[in-house]
């Protein structure tokens, strides 16, 4: 018995000191970079975090309360992968993400325009430093996360969560912080919190993204690929319209034998391509490609449906946050290529579960129906 004890103690010292992938955590964060960024400095508003700089206790923490539903956002866990990954994958993603030094560039300040910060110190001392420490850095301890250096329409809108009851403080369903703060008193706090953001940044520190793995982060039913690409670009001559250059490349490709390709087919039984819709808002669009010109060329609002043999029908669509040899997209264009991955990650998961989905609304159905017909 002895024997089996002092084993079993060394097994779990040796996976207690296991160290961290972090090659592998880089991997496993393409899954999460299409709604909270590359370098999960996520983006401005209320749906996509900061992850980067977040402590890796914290991390595996929040995984795993999705992944046992104690937070809920079915459609994040699924495209994520989050019950495909291991207790390693989820240790290998916490540290990667953890040790991504956003919060000492000052180009990546977190800035408030609402609230007074004094008034936000106050209060923020008087409910909130015991859990998350004086500087809003959190405690392990106490299960508290960091609030400076966390984009503040996202720490709002979980503060209204908590308030509604729709998420849970701490995962305490009686717990009432939230229910005398207003809305006016959260904006102080949050003023607050953009100061001590601040403090922990360095003058002249540059945070450099990693380069974009080549390996695929293989977790899911959900395949990211992250491969560099080129685009190569030039300018037409001063004063060529659009209708010559045009007519210049129909002619040229007449030339060289190469057909000008007809629209895509819609629902050909044969044929390997499907289909290819569009589905972007226009003012999004126009936004992404004022901001950056050159994503025109990935038509990233399309989600192609392709006949894999052997495989079923693939539905694919751009990942905007991974192109461009892994440069960030310009800033006022980051948050809107947010938007679009979101829709389409969500149009792609909706396609995936179409066959259930029919099914099930046909079952319930015939249930309305065995009712309706027993009640005559």
């Amino acid at each position: 018995m002895k024997q089996l004890i002092t084993a079993a103690a060394l097994l779990m010292a040796a996976v207690s000191t296991r160290a961290v992938d972090l090659a592998n955590g880089e991997r496993l964060n393409q899954r999460c970079a299409p709604c909270h960024a590359l370098a999960g400095q996520g983006v401005p508003g209320a749906t996509s975090p900061r992850l980067a700089g977040l402590p890796a206790w914290y991390l595996t923490k929040a995984i795993k309360d999705y992944i046992k539903g104690a937070r809920a956002n079915p459609a994040m866990t699924e495209i994520a992968g989050l019950k495909q990954m291991s207790d390693e994958d989820i240790a290998d993603l916490s540290a990667w993400l953890s040790r991504q030094p956003i919060g000492k560039d000052p180009a990546y300040d977190i800035r408030v325009t609402r609230g007074d910060a004094q008034k936000g110190k106050a209060k923020f001392e008087a409910d909130c430093k015991t859990c998350h420490a004086r500087d809003g850095r959190g405690k392990k301890k106490k299960d508290a996360p960091p609030l400076a250096g966390q984009h503040p329409d996202y720490l709002f809108a979980s503060m209204r969560a908590f308030f509604h009851k729709d998420r849970y403080h701490d995962n305490d369903p009686i717990d009432d912080t939230f229910d005398d703060i207003s809305d006016a008193q959260a904006w102080n706090i949050l003023a607050w919190m953009a100061i001590l953001d601040g403090r922990g940044q360095q003058p002249g520190f540059r945070f450099k993204p990693a380069p974009i793995p080549t390996k695929p982060a293989e977790r899911g039913a959900f395949l990211f690929r992250s491969v560099q690409q080129t685009v190569i670009s030039t300018f037409a001559a001063k004063g060529t319209s659009p209708r010559e250059a045009i007519d210049a490349m129909l002619a040229e490709a007449k030339k060289l034998g190469v057909p000008k390709l007809p629209p895509p087919p819609v629902w050909d039984k044969e044929a390997p391509l499907v289909t290819a819709l569009n589905f972007c808002e226009p003012r999004h669009i126009d936004k992404l490609l004022k901001a950056a010109p050159i994503l025109a060329n990935y038509d990233p609002c399309r989600i192609t449906l392709i006949r894999d043999a052997g495989k079923g029908l693939r539905l694919m669509t751009v990942n905007l946050d991974m192109l461009i040899d892994g440069e960030q997209l310009p800033p006022a264009a980051q948050r809107i290529a947010i938007l679009i991955n979101e829709d389409m990650l969500a149009i792609l998961r909706a396609g995936r579960h179409a066959h259930a989905a029919k099914t099930e609304l046909s079952r319930k159905q015939g249930v309305i129906q065995e009712r309706a017909h027993g009640e005559l």
